[in-house]
């Protein structure tokens, strides 16, 4: 027995024992029908569908060379409820595949499910929300783009994420406006099968409040801003806690017309609790400055600041930087923001523009933050560009909505970003990213642009790493009743830790036809090309590999 077959009759059993453990969703034709009849409660809304497809692979590598057939069943249900002050969404799902080729057969399954709930406790002043999932990425972070369940399914991670929130806003008056939240996230991660022993189970903790003057100022127009952030983490990593604290305020006092001089003060400080080495110094920033403004209204206005540092570091300790803070409407449909200052890592800088009109939308944003995994992962972010139907995120599902402003209805949800090249770990690093999206949409035709940056430098530890992603999707209808769907995606990265420098580079193509039979029933036909290379290896298949697939998959939705 050669040790290809050997492995995988391992991984198949493991599986197997695996599965014997889980509890699956009753997603059985028991369960959807009953969901279907829970449609008719008032506020309830049920629906189910089922879905099988068979997927031909071709796949060569310098570990190993196969040909797999693989069979697939996904039972899915969604729930919602909705009234005047609480609406929520349940969706969950099982995956169920079956390989098979000349040296090993495999059985895997995979369950999933996400949740949201939104009270109104005080209309449009105080609420409350939870959210939650369950999913599988690529633990690895150098597959990000290529990796599924039909390809590396082994580096596949279960992820599990818990959020619970408070929100207040204070409602813009003559004198105030503001808000703040109060978060509490939980994120689980187990290891995966090419990487058993990287998990985690961390706590975070994290508050925000934000106020400025209200809309009678004339004046003087001030603004203060402030995060605490907790990230409690596995004892087990040794890694310790980690908390960061951050606030800025800045007072604007009219002089001449719209003129006027800035005041600005910040604090910034980051610590990594119960750390013994050289990663266990606490940061300390602060600064403080003056400046002139120039303002024509709330959202045009420029101002210039000298400001000088008072850092525990002794080498930033007394320096004077230039800082930059700026929003201005362009036209009516183009509207830009940026800031550079300075923060404990050295100059820092946030920007963002955004375009809109009718059937083109773009927005580009760059942020700087210190945070982890469990952070991001917790949160999805994205720029509402596309609005999605929930758990579809395909070109041929989403639309663009009527501004940037949109307010998302009881099944949408807005296109999100890739979670790109994030590595399974409980590392804290500071993240230096920069994403764009932009969307066109024609009587007939979608086409979504999604570009990201990420350049993320390690506080626990030696280590930087760099990712840089490009997806484009669309889809164009041919007749009434079919679509036809392409994907390109592209990916690279890179990593440095200890003097060693590695990366892989990822392609993945795909084109397909869909078409509706009836109202219930649908079908698809795609055939696809990955190909991945580099000196990064990550899977089992090692760095440099490609695949050929043709797959096609029949629909049945309930209502």
């Amino acid at each position: 027995m050669d040790t290809t077959t050997q492995k995988g009759k391992i991984l198949s059993m493991r599986n197997a024992q695996r599965s014997n453990k889980k509890w699956l969703p009753a997603l059985t034709p028991v369960a959807l029908l009953l969901m279907t009849h829970l449609s008719h409660a008032q506020g309830l809304n049920a629906s189910a569908s089922v879905e099988g497809s068979t997927i031909l692979q071709n796949r060569h590598s310098d570990v190993r060379n196969e040909e797999l057939v693989t069979f697939s069943v996904k039972p899915e249900g969604i729930l919602r409820y909705d009234s005047r002050t609480f609406s929520g969404t349940v969706i969950g799902s099982v995956t169920h595949l079956e390989r098979d080729s000349e040296d090993v057969a495999r059985k895997d399954t995979f369950s999933e499910f996400s949740y949201n709930a939104n009270w109104q406790a005080i209309d449009h002043i105080l609420s409350f929300r939870a959210s939650g999932n369950q999913s599988y990425i690529d633990g690895s972070g150098g597959d990000f783009l290529i990796s599924d369940y039909f390809l590396n399914a082994e580096t596949l991670a279960k992820v599990e994420t818990q959020n619970y929130g408070a929100y207040l806003t204070i409602p813009e008056g003559d004198w105030i406006a503001g808000g703040g939240s109060l978060v509490y996230a939980k994120t689980i991660a187990e290891e995966s099968e090419f990487r058993p022993n990287i998990g985690l189970n961390n706590d975070s903790a994290a508050g925000s409040l934000y106020l400025m003057n209200g809309d009678n100022a004339q004046n003087y127009f001030w603004n203060l801003n402030s995060t605490y952030t907790k990230l409690e983490r596995s004892e087990e990593s040794g890694n310790g806690d980690y908390i960061g604290k951050y606030a800025t305020g800045a007072l604007d006092s009219m002089l001449y017309n719209d003129w006027g001089i800035r005041v600005t003060a910040s604090y910034d400080a980051n610590e990594l609790v119960a750390r013994t080495d050289e990663f266990s110094n606490e940061r300390e920033f602060k600064s403080y400055g003056v400046g002139i403004t120039y303002r024509e209204a709330a959202g045009r206005y420029i101002s210039v600041t000298a400001n000088k540092v008072d850092s525990d570091v002794e080498r930033d300790d007394g320096d004077v930087f230039v800082g930059v803070d700026a929003a201005w409407a362009l036209t009516p449909r183009t509207s830009v923001q940026a800031s550079i200052g300075r923060r404990f890592y050295g100059r820092s800088a946030s920007a963002g523009i955004t375009y809109n009109t009718r059937k083109i939308r773009g927005a580009v944003n760059y942020s700087e933050q210190v945070t982890s995994f469990s952070q991001l992962i917790a949160t999805p972010q994205s720029l509402g560009v596309f609005v999605c139907p929930t758990g579809d995120f395909t070109a041929d599902a989403c639309f663009q909505p009527s501004s940037l402003d949109y307010t998302l209805g009881d099944d949408e949800q807005f296109l999100q970003f890739i979670t790109t090249g994030l590595e399974l770990s409980n590392a804290i690093f500071l993240r230096k990213a920069a994403n764009g999206e932009f969307g066109i949409q024609g009587r007939r035709g979608t086409i979504v642009l999604n570009l990201q940056y990420a350049d993320d430098e390690y506080l626990d530890f030696d280590q930087q790493r760099k990712t840089y992603s490009a997806n484009l999707s669309s889809s164009y209808q041919l007749s009434r009743h079919s679509s036809l769907l392409g994907n390109l995606r592209y990916g690279v990265t890179e990593q440095m830790n200890n003097g060693t420098d590695r990366d892989s580079e990822q392609w993945f193509a795909s084109v397909g036809l869909r078409r509706t039979f009836s109202r219930y029933f649908s079908g698809d036909v795609e055939t696809g090309y990955v190909t991945r290379s580099g000196s990064l290896a990550t899977s089992a298949y090692g760095a440099d590999y490609n695949e050929r697939r043709i797959s096609v998959t029949i629909r049945y939705d309930f209502e």
